[in-house]
């Protein structure tokens, strides 16, 4: 299993960062700007900036790798979800809530019906 998630976060690390720092390169050594690449390998974070430059197009390589294979070029992260219960009060006090809620439509309906039943008569309409 661990052999599983080091490739996995491999596979993850390669999408997210490899193939954006390579594209940056690709895209400026493309253009001719071989000045620029140099001067960029010499800047605080060459890294960061070539992975900005690369990220377009390393979407747009994501994308189509995720139509040959999906789940390739935009691979699902598991994540972790746990569930606490902080409140265990709030589940006995929302429940009696919700009786005295009930409690009280229900003598509502039973006004509404004898009012509809007895006392419609009483009524002056204008």
């Amino acid at each position: 299993m661990m052999a599983k998630d080091q490739l996995r976060d491999l596979h993850l690390f390669a999408i997210e960062s490899v193939l954006p720092f390579g594209m940056g390169v690709f895209k400026n050594a493309k253009n001719g700007d071989l000045t620029k690449i140099m001067h960029v390998f010499r800047s605080k974070d060459p890294f960061v900036e070539f992975k900005a430059d690369g990220e377009t197009s390393a979407r747009l390589v994501r994308d189509k790798i995720d139509q040959l294979i999906p789940g390739l070029g935009h691979p699902v992260v598991s994540v972790g979800v746990t569930v606490e219960d902080n409140y265990p009060d709030y589940e006995i006090n929302d429940q009696d809530s919700l009786v005295s809620t009930l409690n009280r439509i229900d003598n509502n309906l039973n006004e509404l019906r004898n009012f509809l039943n007895n006392g419609s008569e009483k009524v002056d309409i204008k």
